[in-house]
């Protein structure tokens, strides 16, 4: 098979997500792809990344009529990067098998450079760069080792990595399927709630409180 003739694949099973799947669930994808680029790599200095991961983007979603919050959406992590030909990835999953999202009531910057730094993150973890690290699964609960927005004055330092329910939790493309892990941040003393109740129980909390499933950085913990 050319070259040409998988490049060909591989740029509509790209427009496809972003123009079939994104749109349909999540409306105008804003006036900017955020393209992560060379630099969001080199802050990790594990040496030259694959050069088709320059390409990875974050859309931000503007609220719309049914909709009065702002979704950032990753794209290109179900990108199969790993793959010679057309076809599934051998699990059935594209890519990694996932793209992040995080939603939240305001426009935030900082959500797009976190999801830049996360993408790459999950791309090195995936090729074996940090060899006790394992990819994200629904459940985990994420240090972010600060505050979420880089800065001194959000509570929030935690992710945690849902399925979400209040849009499709999948997807699937000619590659495979690929799964929407939600995540939200939480404050520290939040993740100590889950972990001596439950994370069943501290995400009602955070529904009953109207803050699930938004992660709006300037809240005040619910604990």
């Amino acid at each position: 098979m050319s070259g040409s003739t998988f490049s060909e694949w591989f740029e509509k099973l790209w427009a496809d997500r972003e123009d079939r799947v994104y749109r349909s669930l999540f409306g105008d994808l804003g006036d900017s792809v955020h393209v992560a680029g060379e630099a969001t790599f080199q802050r990790f200095g594990q040496g030259r990344p694959h050069q088709g991961w320059f390409n990875h983007c974050v859309f931000a979603c503007p609220p719309h009529e049914e909709r009065d919050s702002w979704v950032y959406v990753t794209s290109g992590l179900s990108n199969p990067w790993d793959l010679q030909a057309p076809g599934k990835g051998a699990n059935g999953f594209a890519g990694v098998g996932f793209e992040l999202v995080i939603e939240s009531h305001h426009k935030s910057s900082w959500a797009v450079e976190l999801l830049h730094n996360l993408m790459a993150y999950e791309l090195l973890v995936a090729v074996g760069t940090y060899q006790e690290a394992e990819l994200f699964e629904y459940g985990n609960q994420v240090p972010l080792n600060g505050s979420i927005t880089g800065e001194e004055g959000s509570l929030l330092r935690w992710l945690l990595v849902e399925q979400p329910t209040h849009y499709p939790s999948s997807f699937e493309l000619a590659a495979g399927r690929v799964d929407f892990f939600h995540l939200l941040g939480v404050t520290d003393a939040e993740v100590a709630f889950a972990r001596k109740s439950s994370q069943d129980n501290l995400l009602k909390l955070l529904k009953d409180r109207g803050v699930h499933p938004f992660t709006d950085a300037e809240r005040q913990s619910a604990v």
